[in-house]
């Protein structure tokens, strides 16, 4: 009789039987559904520090790299991990809340299935997963922006999950930011130019080399670390009326101006552009909308 799994070396096994079903993470229905196997993944190879980056190509297509210092995967496993009911923890199950235990590596099946490609683009020192998905395919939950307070997207998924595992330090931000942390954590030697953008694409990184001269002159804030507090993004900071009451304050144009100008230049700061300043005057506050995102023409492509 066939056993719940087969042993394939080196940590990790095939399940077999009943146990391949039980134990696989379930369907995933967005990116924020990969991105969170992602995460999990990484944490259970142990990891302590995990590094997030995202980018979105033709406004269609959204990467993910995460970047980890766990224990890696040996290089004649590269494709194996992403065959049906592979894992690494097959004795020991992890389980979220109430979610059915999983095993490191067992929903990369999954998500290659549900990319356009994922693959392993490092084993090690850093490990590097790379996934690229259509999102007129795979849809994301929510606007991916950081002004918009959204308790689903890919920034709201980091923060539960660092709110989640208060010991991991979890950083999440566009590829230059990442690239910015990784050289400041270490984790990639600085050199030249050329040495780091080799090194930045060999881990996913798919910027020009004209961002990597530019995170070397520190134009490019890094991404810090989530802080492990309350999960979800919250809502504005408690002030002292509620919303609805107490008094309207006029802003002109010139500080609407001189505000915008603040916000773009933050952007720039940390090379990224800022759209148009929308600003509303309600009864006991001021709401300020700007658009956010990355400059899709300074990121090379795969």
């Amino acid at each position: 009789m066939e056993g719940p799994y087969r042993d394939l070396g080196s940590g990790f096994a095939r399940l077999s039987g009943v146990e391949g079903p039980r134990r696989s993470p379930s369907r995933i229905s967005c990116v924020e559904d990969a991105l969170l196997e992602m995460l999990r993944n990484a944490r259970d190879a142990g990891a302590s520090r995990i590094f997030v980056a995202t980018a979105l190509r033709s406004r269609r297509y959204r990467t993910l790299t995460v970047l980890d210092d766990g224990r890696g995967v040996p290089e004649p496993y590269a494709e194996l991990i992403f065959e049906p009911g592979v894992t690494s923890r097959h004795l020991s199950p992890v389980r979220d809340g109430e979610n059915t235990p999983h095993g490191a590596g067992l929903s990369l099946y999954h998500i290659r299935q549900a990319a356009l490609e994922a693959r392993l683009l490092h084993p090690s020192s850093p490990t590097a997963f790379h996934a690229v998905f259509d999102t007129s395919r795979l849809p994301e939950r929510s606007l991916q922006s950081p002004t918009r307070p959204s308790r689903s997207n890919l920034l709201a998924t980091c923060r539960a999950f660092a709110a989640r595992n208060p010991t991991l330090s979890l950083h999440h931000g566009t590829p230059a930011a990442i690239l910015a942390s990784l050289l400041h954590n270490r984790i990639i030697q600085g050199g030249s130019g050329r040495e780091v953008h080799r090194a930045a694409r060999r881990l996913g990184l798919g910027i020009s080399l004209r961002t990597v001269q530019r995170v070397l002159r520190g134009e490019v804030r890094g991404a810090g670390r989530m802080p492990p507090g309350e999960e979800g993004t919250g809502g504005a900071a408690g002030g002292g009326g509620r919303p609805g009451s107490g008094p309207v304050l006029y802003v002109g144009e010139e500080d609407r101006a001189r505000i915008a100008d603040i916000l773009s230049r933050a952007a720039q700061a940390s090379y990224l552009k800022s759209g148009e300043l929308r600003l509303e005057a309600r009864p006991g506050e001021v709401v300020i909308r700007v658009s956010v995102y990355e400059p899709e023409e300074e990121y090379d492509h795969y």
